[in-house]
Formats: C-alpha cells, structure tokens, sequence
C-alpha cells in the first residue's frame, strides 16, 4: 500500500511538472545589460524542452532601435533547452534592443509560453570621447521655403545598407524628410514625405507592424488625435500610410507587444486629454479602435514600454507634465495594465527616456522639465516601484532627454536639449548613476532634440541634433580612443587572396572566432559565415559571379569593411 501510494504522488509531481506551462528561466544577454556585441547570439534559456517548430521570425523577433527587424538562425543548443538566435547581419553598436517572443512557442510536449515574454539590452559602445568634434549643419528647409519647426527625429536604417539613416518630423509642414547615409559622417539630400496637413506630427517611433522585415514609423501629432503609421517601402522607404485616433494631444507614443500575440502595438500619452490610449494590432499590420486609459495624474506627456518587474510581461511608464510625476502602470500580460507606483519629479516632465541608469539591473527613468530647468532621475526597484534619486540643473527650458553610453565605459550618460537656452547639456554616468562633468554643446536657435547614435559604423556614439526655429540638423562627431583599424592593426589582420576565387583566407593574431559578412556591389545581403579551423571562409557552394563583394569582418570587438573582387577559374 505504502509503495502504491509513493507511486501515486511521483505520478502526480511527474504529471504537475508535465503540465508546467512553458517559461523562460535565463537570457543571454541579460535584460539590461550593456556588454553584448552586435554581431553577437541571443540565448533564451525555457525550462523545459521547447518545440523548434514553433519558433520563427514571426515567434521570436529581434528589433534593433537603428537597425531594426533582425533575421537570423534559431537553433537549440544541444543538450539543453536552450535556444541560440544567430543575427545574420550584425546590429549596431550602443543601440537598444528588444526581444519579443509570442505566446506561439510550445514546449515538445504542447504547452504554451502563456501571454509571451518580452526583454530588453544595449549593444556595447566602444571606448570614445565626451568630447565630440562639429562635423557642420544641413538645412532642412527647401530653397525659400519657410519655418518648418523640425521637431523629431528618428535614426533607423530605413533602406537596410546597415547605416543610421535619418528620419526628420516637421511639425507646422506636416511631412518627414528622409535622409540616406552617406556610410561616413553624413547624408544625402532628404526625400520629403507628405503627411495629412494641421495635425502638427512629432512624437515618432520605428517598429515593424506588418512583419515584413521592413522598419514602419508611427508617428504622434500634438496638435490633434491623431497616429499616422507610415508603413516601410524597399525603394521610397515609406509608401501606405495609415491614420488612427488616439485622444487629443498626442505628445508621446512607443510601441510594444502588449498582449504576446506577436505583433507590436501602440501606447500614445495624450496631454490635452490628460490620457493614454492603446491601440492594439489586429494581426494583419492594422490596429484596433484605441482603448483609452488614465494614470490617475494629470497631463500624461510622455510614455515609455519595458518590463518594469521581470515578469516578461511590458509594463508602463508615464510622464504627467501637469502635477509632475513619473507614474508605473503594471501588465497583467494580456494588456491590462494596472497603475502600480508614482514619484514626484521637476516642474512640467516634458520628455523621459530609460535605461538602467545605476546598474543594478532595473530600468529606471530620467526626465526633462520645462518649469524647474532641470532633469530628474528615477529608480525603479524591479517590482514596479518608482522612487525619485535626485535631480541636476540644465539649462532653460529642457524639452527633451536621451540616454546612451556617449563615452563607451559601460553606462548611460545623457544628453538634454533646452529649447530656450539654445544648447544642449551632456551629463556622465560616473558609474553608481551619478552624473558629472557636464559639457554644453551649443545649438544656433532653439534646440528640440538629439539622437545619441553610431552614425560611421566605427563603434563610437555620435550625436545628431535637431534645431526646431532654424530647422537645421547639427552633427557632432565622436571618435574611438582607440578605434578599430587600430586593433585589427594590432591583430595583424587580413583577407587573402583578393581578388578571389572560391575560398578567402583569414591571417592573423587569431585567438577567437571571425565572422564574414558578404554583400554584393548594391548593398544587398549574401551571406554569412563563420570562420573554420583552417582560418578559411569557403564560399564555393555560393555560386557567387565575377565582380566586385563588400566582406563585413567581425573580430575580437571589431569590425571592418573590405573590398573584394571575384574572378574565375
């Protein structure tokens, strides 16, 4: 009897265990962190065996900030319940990166990753100044044109050669100007995008609605209720353009997978209407009628997705501009959120931005206000509380606040843009979330925004502003104390023969992997491949023709460009 008892209780622990919903345990790299490389793996440990068949672009998706929709290999590491995603072109150094897996993926046995899993990482920044040097203004304006009021700004790749492009919102022109990389320190001449007029755009962020491996931009209007979408386009950058209404006063806007299904959807904090609304995707690229919620503060200004408490499930943060708070609204994984924490900030938060500021793992928020002209800095404590650390002066009028690793030693420092003070404050992390040392980097009229980004590919950050009352785009350039060409110098480093026949040969102070990205003459993606035993890349099996390639090296933390011919036998 005793024995058939035991048997009855293993049976139901076995059974209870079989019967687990499938869950993710560990990632690699850690939500937070700032060490990965671009061309690194993602690793997504469940605690129990998932179905490979279940996971796919559309199930487990990877967006780049800059670089956007990532495709790649998934892979289950052998032995283990452990999934690798192996990017197939690398991502851009110091650049935000979000994981998003849909409630889609099973285990082996048929149990579901209930409502998704959603995480967040930096890229690494290399070692670089906080001292950037003027690399000159582009004018915005067409010749004779008027004020445009160039408002915001968005630095994602959108005709995918792997460079930061530039995407510029004008609010009383109502249109964005698109410009290309020049693939150095500059860009082309802008493509002006018409949108519907009197609406006042400016609040913007990239995803990828549709799924079509393109990146899309929603874009918020502050003088109305409106989200416009502009849907990606591989020749104009963006073609069908869609309109949806929020509430009135859309002053801030992100995106996220608020309910796991797979497709990203859209949170707008709306001022004039002292709101937020959500609009979620219907699974097609299209969204539903918004859904309006409220903080329980007046004035929501600003918004911000991420996971507050480490559930996988991405939580809110709210700025009120109106009493002056940051205010953390919890998800319950369908998309319910709950309003969970609030810390008071600085007079009128125009604008915040997040990061794990303090390192100790949670994301936290920092704030530009209006009133007080200053910047204020919020802890969070991985539950979903917020509390205020302390605030540091700027100049008049801060409108907007952005974090990056500016200076590559591991953490965010920030830069603010102070609209009537004319210039923008730069801040460092001293690495305990502190911030020194500012520098003010001046801007000709009204500063409205900066974009912290790598714009050469050298691994450094560079700065791009954005003057609303000249309408002009200012670049300052950043440069590594140490910079790539040097340390494959010091590696001794190169390909051979060039030109080539069916195999390249990697020679070298060669301690670790080298990964060889292909492309042809125009840009487009080939291959990619990692280096054998032999130090050999064989690309016979790739019937590549006669011609000029550009090979994308990765080694040891850098990376290089090189020119290779093909010939044949």
């Amino acid at each position: 009897m005793k024995n058939y008892c035991l048997f009855i209780l293993c049976f139901l622990f076995l059974a209870s265990i079989a019967a687990q919903d499938l869950q993710v345990v560990e990632t690699y790299p850690a939500p937070q962190s700032m060490i990965a490389s671009p061309a690194g793996e993602i690793l997504v440990t469940f605690n129990q065996e998932p179905d490979m068949t279940s996971i796919n672009p559309g199930s487990f998706r990877v967006f780049g900030k800059w670089s956007g929709p990532m495709e790649g290999t998934y892979n289950l590491s052998a032995g283990t319940n452990t999934v690798k995603f192996s990017p197939q072109r690398p991502l851009f150094y110091g650049e935000w990166i979000t994981v998003r897996l849909s409630g889609d993926i099973q285990s082996s046995s048929g149990m579901p990753l209930s409502n998704g899993f959603n995480y967040e990482f930096w890229t690494k920044s290399l070692p670089a100044s906080l001292d950037l040097e003027y690399g000159g203004e582009i004018n915005m304006r067409q010749s004779g044109e008027g004020a445009l009021t160039c408002y915001g700004a968005y630095a994602g790749d959108v005709n995918n050669d792997e460079y930061s492009d530039l995407v510029v919102i004008t609010e009383d022109s109502d249109d964005i100007r698109v410009m290309i990389s020049d693939g150095s320190t500059g860009y082309g001449p802008f493509v002006i995008i018409e949108m519907p007029p009197g609406l006042g755009p400016s609040t913007n962020e990239g995803a990828d609605f549709n799924r079509d491996g393109l990146i899309d931009m929603a874009i918020g209007s502050t003088y109305a209720n409106n989200v416009n979408i502009q849907l990606g386009d591989p020749v104009t950058f963006f073609n069908s353009q869609m309109n949806y209404q929020a509430s009135e006063g859309v002053r801030g806007l992100a995106v996220a997978d608020l309910n796991g299904d797979g497709w990203d959807d859209i949170v707008t904090a709306n001022r004039a209407d002292s709101n937020m609304s959500i609009l979620m995707n219907d699974g097609t690229g299209l969204f539903q009628p918004a859904v309006n919620i409220d903080s329980g503060f007046d004035g929501e200004t600003s918004i911000a997705t991420t996971d507050l408490n480490n559930d996988g499930f991405t939580d809110l943060l709210v700025a009120t501009h109106d009493d002056n708070n940051v205010v953390s609204l919890l998800n319950d994984g369908s998309g319910n959120m709950t309003v969970t924490s609030n810390a008071g900030v600085g007079g009128g938060p125009w604008m915040l931005a997040i990061g794990d500021i303090n390192g100790d793992g949670f994301v936290d928020a920092i704030t530009a206000n209006r009133f007080t002209n200053d910047v204020s800095v919020v802890f969070s404590d991985g539950s979903g509380g917020v509390d205020l650390d302390r605030h540091y002066s700027v100049n008049t009028f801060p409108v907007a606040i952005d974090l990056g690793d500016i200076d590559g030693d591991g953490d965010l420092d920030f830069i603010s843009s102070n609209v009537l003070g004319g210039d923008y404050t730069l801040m460092e992390n001293d690495g305990t979330g502190q911030f020194i040392n500012a520098r003010v980097y001046p801007s000709p009229d009204m500063s409205a925004c900066a974009v912290i980004h790598d714009r050469n590919n050298d691994g450094a950050m560079d700065i791009t502003m954005i003057d609303e009352a000249a309408d002009v785009v200012i670049l300052y350039n950043n440069t590594l104390l140490l910079n790539n060409e040097d340390r494959l110098r010091e590696n001794h480093l190169s390909l051979y023969p060039n030109p080539f026949y069916d195999t390249i040969n990697a020679s070298g102070d060669i301690h670790g992997e080298v990964k060889l990205i292909l492309y042809d003459a125009q840009g487009r993606l080939l291959l990619s491949e990692n280096m054998s035993v032999s130090k050999r890349f064989d690309l016979s099996d790739y019937a590549l023709s006669e011609g000029s390639y550009i090979a994308h090296l990765f080694y040891n933390d850098t990376s290089q460009k090189i020119k290779l011919i093909k010939i044949s036998h």
